[in-house]
């Protein structure tokens, strides 16, 4: 399957790249705006798909600003997951042709 470079998230590119990660399957880094993921411990019960959704939230909460809050409430992230992290999502698997069931 092949990815694209950037992912639209809130408004900002983030770049997507495909590296070798010690002790994670994937990590974004909100100082780079980059998901990184890991390009070889894939395997039968993570896929490479769910580890970029998984990336794609971090960063959707950390662009939102409400990963940076010490309390927040389940509300504030239902809107954040609802408005910057499902139309991110949605964009991301067009680009790439695949109806996700995740």
């Amino acid at each position: 399957m092949k990815f694209p470079k950037t992912i639209a998230i809130a408004g900002h590119n983030v770049k997507l790249q495909f590296v070798t990660l010690c002790d994670c399957y994937g990590q974004y880094e909100h100082d780079r705006k980059a998901i990184l993921i890991d390009r070889e411990a894939h395997g039968p019960n993570v896929s490479v798909l769910e580890t970029i959704r998984h990336e794609m939230m971090e960063a959707s909460l950390l662009l939102s600003g409400v990963g940076f809050s010490d309390k927040y409430d389940q509300e504030i992230v239902v809107r954040c997951m609802e408005e910057i992290f499902f139309p991110a999502w949605d964009r991301f698997c067009k680009r790439i042709y695949v109806k996700v069931k995740i």
